[in-house]
């Protein structure tokens, strides 16, 4: 069984390899940050389609921000 993090080396803890067996993490590097998900429709005409990006949240409220102003300046 695994016990070293994949991504660290350091010791995955007996609880967490209790709780989940197949685990090759641990918890500091399993975390992962709040994700924003943005429907885009792209294309033109017969080939338009819808396409989703998922990006960091950060990035999310940057980009967000600036449309905000930009509508705002409009």
């Amino acid at each position: 069984m695994q016990t070293e993090c994949i991504y660290c080396g350091e010791e995955i803890p007996q609880g967490r390899l209790k709780a989940l067996p197949t685990t090759k993490t641990c918890v500091n590097c399993s975390t992962a940050a709040p994700k924003k998900a943005v429907t885009v429709t792209k294309g033109t005409g017969d080939h338009t389609y819808n396409d989703i990006v998922v990006m960091e949240h950060d990035e999310y409220e940057t980009i967000f921000r600036e449309e905000l102003r930009k509508n705002t300046l409009d």
